[in-house]
């Protein structure tokens, strides 16, 4: 090798564990170092190559970094059998460039967005994202066969990871440890999912992130498809929600998110819109298992505003089945299900459900917040409210079957 590997936490040790990745070696292990290794810039993984490190193993970002740690190495032409194990990725946030999407860039003066618009960036049409500070610990984009397991992400400065057109993949065992914000607790996505991304298992995810833990957001950044995804198992205490299901035209379909438990300050699940213009494009969403309730807040988010489980504004959803939801409510009076103004629902499910409720106040387990918002089939099979109201507006529901 022409570098050292260090392990210290003081020297940089990017230039030697890049040096192996580029080797061409299918099995990159970086072994237990002397403290931790520390990398000035950001690692590429390639084709046909797994970057190994034991459960414990650091790798802290530079001082004044300011970039992603890890990502793979082809963006236009992709990448192929990508697998990433194990590791502490802390992002060493405090000491990068803050939140670039709300605080301007102290280099440029502008946000991600003036950047764009004042480079006419395409973010239409162009594959990749654009070549600015975007304070993402991980970015992967264009992989088939992608894994990556057994890992954890201390203190972001935006998103633990950002996906787009990974294809065939899992993702699974992966702690997040958000303590602080970068200057605040806000956009700390966990899992972001954009544009095409495909037949995909995302398990056993822990720890609180303080704005969506798993996201599927087909037309946020940059538009695109995403389908065939399964989501088992979120616990996280104290967190800003599990996911968030997002479209305008582009569809999300074929998701499946089983095995919830915790507390979320401002909803469990939300499936939205983010623009003005489109209606959404949502089919077969399956929800089960879920044993969820709100908690208090952020001194920067103080929550407690949304549904648990909640159909954003002026959507269309052709079909959402709910199964073994149990919530049980201390201090938000806000509906267990809420479906909001001029939103379209062709047929909710909903079986074995329980709501249970603390707060001296009714809580409706299906309430439409709004003066406009309808389903046209609502089946309820052994949905208990333990005394609240069961739906706030019944003239809305063109067909009950409650079984």
């Amino acid at each position: 090798m022409n570098y050292q590997l260090y392990g210290d936490g003081i020297h940089d040790d990017y230039p030697a564990i890049q040096e192996m990745l580029d080797s061409g070696m299918q099995v990159v292990y970086l072994p237990v170092p002397q403290k931790n290794y520390v990398i000035s810039n950001t690692l590429k993984v390639h084709s046909n190559q797994e970057l190994r490190l034991d459960a414990f193993t650091r790798v802290c970002l530079a001082n004044r970094a300011n970039c992603e740690m890890l990502t793979n190495a082809d963006h236009i032409d992709g990448n192929d059998r990508v697998r990433i194990v194990g590791g502490i990725w802390d992002m060493n946030h405090k000491n990068q460039k803050p939140n670039p999407y709300h605080f301007p860039d102290p280099d440029t003066g502008m946000t991600v967005f003036e950047w764009m618009e004042a480079n006419n960036f395409d973010r239409e049409h162009s594959k990749e994202f654009p070549p600015v500070y975007r304070g993402f610990c991980f970015i992967f984009n264009d992989v088939k066969h992608f894994y990556l397991a057994d890992i954890t992400i201390v203190n972001p400065v935006v998103y633990g990871m950002s996906l787009s057109y990974i294809e065939d993949f899992t993702i699974e065992n992966i702690t997040f440890e958000y303590n602080e914000g970068s200057p605040k607790l806000w956009n700390l996505d966990g899992i972001h999912l954009e544009r095409y991304c495909k037949n995909g298992y995302i398990h056993n995810l822990k720890g609180a992130c303080h704005d969506d833990l798993i996201a599927l957001t087909s037309d946020d950044f940059m538009p695109g498809p995403i389908e065939n995804i399964e989501i088992d198992g979120i616990f996280a205490e104290g967190c800003h929600s599990a996911v968030r299901l997002l479209s305008q035209v582009t569809p999300v379909k074929n998701v499946s998110i089983k095995n919830i438990f915790g507390t979320f300050y401002t909803y469990c699940i939300v499936v939205s819109k983010y623009k003005d213009f489109g209606k959404g494009a949502f089919e077969n969403i399956d929800i089960s298992n879920v044993y969820a309730s709100h908690c208090p807040g952020t001194v920067d988010v103080p929550g407690n505003y949304s549904p648990l489980i909640q159909i954003g504004p002026d959507l269309t959803l052709k079909r959402l089945t709910l199964s073994n939801i149990h919530r049980n409510e201390t201090r938000c009076t806000t509906p267990t299900i809420g479906i909001k103004d001029k939103s379209y629902v062709k047929y909710l499910n909903v079986y074995n459900a329980e709501q249970t409720n603390t707060t001296g106040t009714p809580i409706p387990f299906i309430g439409f917040m709004g003066d406009e918002g309808e389903i046209e089939k609502l089946t309820l099979l052994d949905v208990d409210t333990n005394g609240d109201p069961l739906i706030s507006h019944p003239e809305r529901v063109k067909n009950l079957k409650q079984i």
